[in-house]
């Protein structure tokens, strides 16, 4: 089914602050099932793949996928055809980035199925596509994902809403957890000491927190817990640079127990988890929170090299996310 009218524009240049509106209901466009290849002459629509079935915002060298079918979940964040997320085939068992409801201490293990597991509904909204999950009925909760591309920063803007469907106010912060390849090098501003709780501690040097990843050096999963600064969060991936932008949240408005950065490593050495959460608030019976996470992928360039400590590095990933 051809969608020629499904036009992707650049709405905003950065990410805007978070928000509690009432819920509205508001019509949306059904995907028809495959069939055929769906292409879009205008860079930045979205396309269906036919044999994963499949969504992809393609713009420029980058491409985006996202299966609705699998908690709504990223499969793939890609620059000329190599992404920087961890596969399925990777790694089976934690692969993609997936949207949670924070903290995890309300549901445990595993995450709602609502939001980790379940299937997704898409849909197209204006220049976005929209996914909407079901409603999580122990916590009164259900997500939203409105995903569009900027092709003029080349950057995508995944924006995470939090609906309270119950009749209480709940208290919840978003939590966005992106899997990566093992060996990377993650590294994010900070200028406060490790959290004191925190397994895996991670010290900021010079304003830096650096995690260069040792697959031998992990024996059992760990976790770290971090207060950011400047709101950015980059990972390293051979030459791929992964910067994800989002509203820096003081340490006494994040999520108990939680941290507005964590880290998580997999004892087998499979994959790491890059993680940040936004601000925890109060939600009213029948209103929700909206938070963007904007995410850029870059090659390095041959003079900077992709070590800790490296200045280069540093400001090459600042300046991205100050992308307007």
């Amino acid at each position: 089914m051809l969608r020629a009218a499904l036009t992707l524009t650049v709405l905003v240049g950065g990410c805007a602050a978070e928000r509690a509106v009432a819920v509205p209901v508001e019509p949306t466009q059904p995907l028809a099932p495959v069939e055929v290849i769906v292409t879009n002459s205008v860079e930045g629509a979205p396309r269906e793949l036919v044999r994963q079935k499949n969504l992809v915002i393609d713009f420029g060298d980058h491409a985006l996928e996202v299966d609705p079918a699998d908690g709504g979940r990223i499969l793939g964040f890609s620059l000329q055809g190599r992404s920087v997320i961890v596969s399925r085939q990777e790694s089976p068992e934690a692969y993609g980035s997936s949207f949670w409801p924070s903290p995890q201490s309300d549901w445990n293990w595993p995450p709602p199925a609502a939001f980790d597991k379940s299937a997704w509904n898409a849909a197209i909204d204006g220049n976005a596509l929209r996914l909407t999950s079901a409603t999580d009925h122990k916590l009164g909760l259900s997500g939203e994902q409105r995903i569009w591309a900027e092709p003029a920063t080349g950057s995508v803007v995944i924006e995470h809403t939090i609906v309270n469907r119950g009749t209480a106010v709940r208290r919840v912060a978003p939590w966005q957890n992106t899997r990566v390849r093992p060996g990377g090098l993650t590294f994010f501003p900070s200028t406060a000491l490790p959290l004191p709780d925190s397994p895996l501690k991670l010290p900021a040097e010079a304003g830096i927190v650096w995690f260069k990843h040792d697959p031998a050096a992990f024996k059992q999963g760990i976790k770290g817990f971090s207060d950011g600064a400047e709101g950015w969060l980059a990972h390293v991936d051979g030459d791929l640079l992964l910067v994800k932008v989002f509203s820096d949240v003081p340490r006494a408005a994040q999520a108990p127990k939680e941290a507005e950065i964590e880290i998580y490593v997999d004892g087998a050495g499979r994959f790491v988890e890059v993680e940040q959460q936004g601000a925890y608030a109060e939600l009213a019976a029948g209103t929700s929170s909206t938070w963007p996470v904007r995410w850029l992928l870059r090659k390095l360039p041959s003079d900077v090299s992709p070590e800790p400590r490296n200045p280069k590095l540093v400001e090459l990933a600042r300046t991205l996310a100050a992308a307007k």
